[in-house]
């Protein structure tokens, strides 16, 4: 993702927990935003993750990133609390992104795109985008557990409130989904997958709605 210059903010804004910033920032918007870049600055990198893995595509994932931005800029008072600011974030991300699937019908679109994908030349990116072509393997419910477990690093109660499954469906899945990655990857990624443990689940929290 392309690197953005902003201004530097204070340091106070920097030690506040996203909570306490996200209570800041809806006190100063819409006429200042110093606390809302701060909330952007650390998490630009995760809504593009979650949405590149989502999507499949690195534009449309740059666009629904902004998109997304622009959306917490006019519905932060949205949030109440009663998940982390993080869980709503990735929550709000996830809608978008589907609601974009749903209304440019690219089902299609999207499998060719990840095939057709360009190489990059960095190994990062190059294993980046090797993790992305195999992922269209998957069933997008799949996909969708994998890149909340793994690239969100939410819990699998949080998981299976955001995607309306139940407990066990949701951990059925990330156990199919990693196998299944597994078939696919002998080297790198399937010696990261293979020791993975699914948890047990103790947290009952609610999630938060976008």
């Amino acid at each position: 993702m392309s690197a953005r210059r902003r201004t530097p903010l204070p340091k106070e804004y920097r030690a506040l927990l996203d909570e306490q910033l996200v209570e800041r920032a809806c006190d100063e918007l819409p006429y200042r935003t110093r606390a809302y870049e701060e909330l952007m600055r650390r998490h630009e990198k995760l809504m593009f993750s979650v949405c590149l893995r989502l999507l499949g595509n690195r534009q449309d994932a740059e666009d629904i990133t902004q998109d997304v931005m622009l959306k917490i800029f006019s519905k932060l008072h949205g949030f109440e609390g009663r998940s982390s600011f993080k869980t709503w974030l990735v929550r709000v991300t996830r809608n978008a992104c589907k609601d974009w699937l749903k209304k440019r019908a690219i089902s299609k679109h999207y499998s060719e795109a990840l095939a057709n994908e360009p190489q990059e030349h960095s190994t990062v990116e190059y294993e980046e985008d090797r993790l992305i072509g195999l992922l269209k393997h998957l069933s997008p419910t799949d996909r969708e557990v994998l890149t909340l477990r793994f690239v969100a690093d939410l819990s699998l109660q949080e998981i299976a409130e955001m995607t309306e499954l139940s407990l066990s469906a949701t951990k059925m899945r990330l156990y199919r989904a990693i196998d299944r990655l597994q078939e696919l990857a002998t080297d790198t990624i399937g010696d990261y997958l293979q020791d993975y443990q699914v948890p047990e689940q103790t947290d009952n929290r609610k999630g938060e709605k976008p």
